[in-house]
């Protein structure tokens, strides 16, 4: 037998990483769901919810502002010298005056098209990135998202987008599954308010909610009102983590305050329930983006090596 054949068979496994996908399948479960996991369900959750200081997220929410500012000026000049040029095509251009090249591209604010300098492009193209490639929540029930946008304009909404029906109705499926016992359901749903919050450009709240779902996913959450050991992360939650991160140039492992917070303000569950509590959690997030934070404090990784010796 191979060494990694024996290994696959009986070494350690882990979990699979949690889906984040809503199957309408598991939707229609929780609604038909009975009362035979309501005792499982009263132990799981905690009867009061933590109150936490929000001076933390609106650190962040600044943060995240300021890396989100339009960059470059739409008023066809040089970001550099002020110079004027007549017609900006969208592609990099060199300025007649200073001689600096500077890139032409629509920016995500407003769909302008902006004269910015070479220096900002990382930043422009990130800005780009975590609005876009969103995954929409895809309503199983139509008439739901009907009823529930008919009972915000009773309740006096003016103005109403369909993000904030979207909200609601996720809000509402998400305390559903969770009185349900269908916890997985739950954390799914978590997950596409997160990204509609980011859609929105709150950013901060968006990670906020991101975190969350990690916590619960390390806690290996089921549809049966289940816990088991996880420690393997998710590949989609790890990239929408990783990429506003990456937008507010911020490290994972100098995050604990909001990731606390996160937990703190959100988490439904009895701690002492759960498998793997705040701290452990954390340090398997940590670990994940290991790389990325050495990255952004300029520490190239070690080359791997091999250790070769003479058969005595």
């Amino acid at each position: 037998m191979k060494m990694f054949e024996y290994f696959s068979r009986f070494g350690q496994k882990t979990t699979e990483g949690i889906t984040l996908e809503i199957e309408k399948r598991d939707v229609n479960a929780m609604k038909d769901a009975g009362e035979e996991l309501r005792e499982q369900v009263q132990k799981d959750l905690q009867q009061k919810t933590d109150v936490v200081d929000r001076q933390i997220m609106m650190v962040y929410e600044k943060k995240f502002r300021d890396r989100f500012q339009k960059l470059g000026n739409l008023n066809q000049k040089c970001p550099y010298c002020g110079n004027i040029h007549r017609s900006l095509h969208m592609r990099e251009t060199k300025c007649t005056q200073c001689k600096k090249i500077f890139i032409v591209q629509k920016r995500v604010q407003d769909l302008g098209t902006a004269a910015f300098m070479t220096e900002q492009k990382k930043q422009f193209n990130l800005q780009w990135k975590v609005v876009s490639d969103i995954k929409r929540f895809k309503l199983f029930l139509a008439h739901e998202f009907e009823y529930i946008q008919k009972k915000l304009l009773k309740e006096g909404k003016r103005n109403l987008q369909e993000s904030e029906v979207m909200q609601s109705l996720l809000g509402a499926y998400a305390k559903n599954s969770l009185s349900a016992g269908h916890y997985q359901l739950y954390s799914a749903f978590i997950f596409h308010q997160a990204e509609l919050m980011r859609s929105e450009q709150r950013f901060a709240e968006a990670l906020s909610y991101y975190f969350y779902v990690h916590f619960l996913h390390a806690n290996g959450v089921s549809n049966s009102a289940q816990f088991q050991a996880n420690t393997q992360m998710n590949e989609v939650l790890k990239e929408r983590i990783g990429e506003l991160l990456d937008l507010g140039d911020l490290q994972m492992k100098k995050m604990k305050g909001l990731y606390d917070y996160s937990i703190l303000y959100l988490n439904r569950f009895d701690v002492k329930r759960l498998k793997s509590d705040l701290n452990q959690s954390y340090t398997l997030l940590t670990k994940e983006f290991r790389f990325s934070d050495e990255e952004k404090e300029g520490i190239k990784p070690m080359r791997s090596f091999v250790l070769y010796t003479k058969a005595s």
